[in-house]
């Protein structure tokens, strides 16, 4: 819930809210990304190596909650500052929400290649999981759309959104805490030195096709993500209706998790992967394409992104696990929470370069920030260009890329079950 506004909202509460240029709000987001990035191999390879009673994994879950909730909440505050000062507020606050949300994720994470080495019970656990995940996503939005019609001040809405949610993200890492006993294995600490690890892991040819899969796909969800409000405020100019192409976008892919599923144990993982992204591509053609009035069509078309997000976001996390057995075999260590991390870094090190990208274009294209609070400001032709090239022709040019990789990924059903018969799994 935490990381879907972050994601659908945080560019825009940046910009028009707390109405900082957009030149400084991609700096914002670019620098804070790379800190995000940075910090998630860091503390994979130290997941690795932790010896504790409650579990090398489980204690990041412990450790990390609170302080998730807590600078959640003040990412979405706007303290009485001036522009540069509050610049570095944000700068600050966000780095320290991004740290625990790593802390939280990568100990998250690090459970599942351990709770089964069947290929495809992997793709229904993550479809498991990223049923929920996307269920969480949908109710935030839900949440945020509600509130829209209770409170008219956006800085207000935004702040209760930040403190509620950020009460609720406590509790989760708990109950995880609580019923994964079992699948925590503190008996298996890696001994390789980090600059060792980090030569295997990039030795590992499957990573490396997985890895590019991943940042491609998940760049492109990210920048889709933080345009389509401003692509309903000011292309569409229906501000009031921006959080429901927000809503449908994600119930799709909520409803489109047992789809890709079926797809990966029917087809393979990668032939799956394919098949969603293509879609997906021919469906942002159509999407880039729509006229201003077109309002209803552009409600068809981010029905029909669904499949795509959902593809996005279960099949490169079905493959991991699958990759981490591969290079068990090969040099004899398991070490879950450096190839989690690895995969983060990439996906939010994508993210962040993205962000810092829009952020620039709109401020070279002329974006006018809104000078109170509520207001939308008609845009020049250039900036309304900008958001369509990026959310359209842009996106598709990452997603495309994204296919070569998944055509040449080396694990099959049959590989894998070789290489676990082989492991004595």
């Amino acid at each position: 819930m935490t990381l879907a506004i972050q994601t659908f909202f945080q560019l825009y509460f940046l910009t028009d809210v707390a109405r900082l240029p957009p030149a400084t709000v991609g700096w914002i987001l670019g620098l804070t990304r790379l800190w995000d990035a940075v910090n998630d191999p860091l503390i994979g390879f130290l997941s690795d190596r932790i010896k504790s009673r409650l579990g090398r994994r489980r204690v990041l879950l412990v450790y990390g909650s609170i302080p998730l909730g807590l600078f959640f909440a003040m990412c979405w505050i706007i303290p009485p500052l001036t522009e540069p000062w509050l610049a570095v507020y944000y700068t600050l606050i966000i780095v320290a929400f991004d740290t625990a949300f790593t802390i939280v994720h990568v100990g998250y994470n690090s459970l599942t290649p351990t709770m089964t080495y069947d290929y495809d019970e992997r793709s229904s656990l993550n479809g498991y999981r990223m049923l929920f995940s996307l269920g969480g996503t949908l109710a935030a939005i839900i949440f945020a759309t509600i509130l829209a019609d209770l409170m008219s001040s956006e800085a207000y809405r935004f702040a209760f959104i930040g403190i509620t949610l950020g009460a609720i993200a406590i509790i989760p890492p708990w109950i995880v805490f609580a019923v994964s006993r079992q699948a925590d294995r503190p008996g298996e600490i890696s001994t390789m030195p980090l600059r060792q690890a980090l030569r295997t892991t990039w030795a590992n040819r499957a990573f490396v096709m997985l890895t590019c899969m991943y940042l491609t796909c998940w760049t492109a969800t990210s920048v889709i993500a933080a345009l389509l409000v401003y692509f309903a405020n000011y292309y569409l100019m229906v501000p009031e209706q921006a959080n429901y192409f927000v809503l449908v976008a994600q119930g799709s892919a909520v409803l489109s998790v047992p789809l890709c599923v079926w797809m990966a144990r029917r087809w393979d993982k990668p032939k799956a992967f394919m098949v969603g992204i293509g879609f997906w591509c021919v469906v942002l053609i159509a999407f880039f394409s729509l006229p201003q009035t077109a309002v209803a069509t552009a409600y068809v078309c981010a029905f029909f992104c669904g499949p795509g997000i959902a593809t996005a976001a279960v099949i490169p996390w079905a493959m991991l696990p699958d990759v981490i057995e591969q290079e068990q075999h090969r040099t004899g260590e398991r070490r879950e929470g450096a190839y989690y991390a690895l995969a983060s870094f990439f996906q939010k090190l994508g993210t962040g370069l993205a962000l810092w990208g829009i952020g620039l274009a709109l401020s070279v294209s002329g974006y006018v920030t809104p000078g109170v609070e509520g207001q939308f400001p008609v845009q020049p032709q250039s900036a309304l260009a900008t958001i369509r090239l990026i959310i359209g022709p842009g996106t598709i040019a990452l997603l495309l890329v994204s296919l070569p990789f998944a055509w040449r990924y080396p694990i099959t059903r049959e590989s894998h079950l070789r290489l676990v018969e082989t492991m004595g799994k």
